[in-house]
């Protein structure tokens, strides 16, 4: 912040500039851009900021315990309105069904009986619902059971008579069940990818594995190597099931999976890769994932980078999860745990706080849920909204270095809670400090309000507006009236 010079002596002061005054309008709000921070008109920094109500800005919701004991958390999985908790427990590997009801009912099985050690939570677990019908020509009256098959466990987890019951995979044929990391479901088969293959399960049977590579008939199972060019050299990070294909990520490359019988063909599509299986996700008609590079997200031609403005160059870790209209991104930048969501209704990033490690999200249609290295599942949209908020603008300069005055400042908040509402300034190249930035506003209350504020008047380059808040509140259009032109010290 610029500071009046104390102490001048005749014919040193400077001859003053004329002065234009004009108003700066900002209409909308946008959303979170911590690359380009110059004149861009979005957010600089975000913390529990969402974009529920674009183009006003409103605060995340709060993120509140849903379960919580696990001291080995390993993986959660959602489907329906239940939710599966992957934990080692005892020197076992367990597996926690928890429905959705007034008590939170928790059923429990083993996927590994004993012997289980801390190797064992490094495993990245796959979950895919199955449904096995009894008559397959019959579909419309015939009945399903219902079947969660986990790998690389090779259980059939299902929830019998009030006992969660969790049972080894047993061949239906002369074939062994393959060695599957990850897997998905499509076309009445369970397709899935060890580190060098591509597996599709016969139809309506997740335990047959039966290969006939003499003759193919078209309800056998089928398998396939992956490696078509030198590019795609390295071993398969997730699959899914997208736009009516299967498609098969790694560290590099994309494979997609055509044709919707035996013999199935694989296809090399792009050569952009998944760090992590656990980042892909289908939100809004997009499959989303995080590449070494970048947030990818494909809808049927080349992947587009959806994350430069996070400043991320380079992504090592990340884990994601996905509800019908956002993208929830957790990752590691050196020591600071970062949680950014994606909008794909408006194309907008927020970042909400966070200071522990996620082991991965679930959403089902009671909600979405993260789990954290801490051992607790959190619900995310909670509806609760009191905790704390903040955001900063870009810097403003009007696109010019010449000096500048704030005359006065306003906008419309909405208090939709009971809250409190703080507003400082950040001028020229200072960082924000409580003790050292200029507060020009503090109010609390309930309802819609006018706020003016007539700060100081001090000259500067450019300035920047921090916003500190506490519980729900609705922030409307922003209008900064500017004096251009003076002196810096006048």
């Amino acid at each position: 912040m610029a500071k009046k010079q104390e102490q001048l002596t005749y014919m040193q002061l400077p001859l003053p500039q004329g002065q234009k005054q004009y108003k700066l309008t900002k209409v909308n709000w946008s959303g979170l851009n911590k690359r380009q921070t110059l004149d861009t008109g979005v957010l600089s920094m975000a913390s529990n900021i969402s974009t529920d109500e674009a183009p006003y800005l409103t605060p995340s919701q709060k993120r509140v315990v849903y379960k919580e004991g696990y001291t080995n958390p390993i993986s959660l999985f959602g489907f329906d309105d239940f939710l599966f908790v992957v934990y080692r427990d005892d020197g076992k590997i367990k597996i926690d069904y928890i429905k959705n009801d007034s008590g939170k009912s928790t059923y429990t099985a083993e996927l590994k009986e004993s012997g289980a050690t801390s190797a064992d939570e490094k495993i990245q677990r796959s979950i895919v619902k199955f449904n096995l019908y009894d008559d397959v020509g019959d579909p419309i009256s015939g009945s399903f059971e219902e079947r969660y098959i986990v790998f690389p466990d090779k259980k059939a987890v299902y929830l019998d008579d009030s006992e969660l019951k969790a049972d080894d995979l047993e061949a239906n044929g002369d074939n062994p069940i393959p060695d599957i990391k990850y897997a998905t479901v499509h076309l009445s088969r369970l397709f899935g990818v060890d580190d060098d293959r591509v597996y599709a399960s016969a139809f309506n049977d997740y335990a047959n594995w039966d290969f006939d590579y003499a003759e193919y008939n078209e309800s056998d199972a089928w398998v396939s190597p992956a490696q078509a060019n030198t590019k795609a050299n390295t071993a398969f990070t997730g699959i899914t099931t997208f736009m009516n294909h299967v498609v098969c990520f790694k560290h590099n490359f994309m494979h997609e999976i055509y044709n919707n019988k035996n013999p199935f063909r694989i296809h090399d599509i792009f050569p952009e890769g998944a760090i992590d299986g656990r980042t892909v996700q289908e939100v809004n008609g997009r499959l989303i994932f995080v590449a070494m590079d970048g947030v990818k997200i494909y809808t049927g031609a080349n992947p587009r980078n959806i994350g430069y403005n996070l400043n991320i160059n380079r992504f090592s870790n990340a884990v994601s999860g996905a509800d019908k209209r956002k993208y929830y991104l957790y990752t590691k930048v050196g020591f600071e745990h970062k949680l950014f969501v994606y909008d794909t209704f408006i194309d907008q990033w927020s970042e909400e706080s966070i200071d522990f490690g996620v082991l991965g999200f679930a959403y089902n249609k009671n909600g979405m849920f993260l789990f954290g290295e801490n051992g607790k599942v959190y619900r995310l949209d909670s509806g609760n909204y009191f905790h704390s908020w903040s955001f900063e603008t870009d810097l403003f300069t009007g696109k010019t270095i010449d000096i500048k005055h704030i005359k006065k400042i306003q906008l419309f908040a909405e208090f939709l809670t009971t809250g409190s509402l703080e507003v400082y300034i950040v001028y020229d190249d200072e960082k924000f400090s409580y003790s050292g930035s200029h507060k020009v506003y503090s109010g609390r209350g309930l309802g819609l309000k006018a706020i003016r504020i007539v700060p100081r008047q001090t000259a500067n380059y450019g300035f920047k507006l921090h916003f500190e808040g506490y519980g729900k509140i609705k922030l409307y259009g922003l209008e900064i009236f500017v004096t251009q032109g003076g002196e810096l010290y006048v």
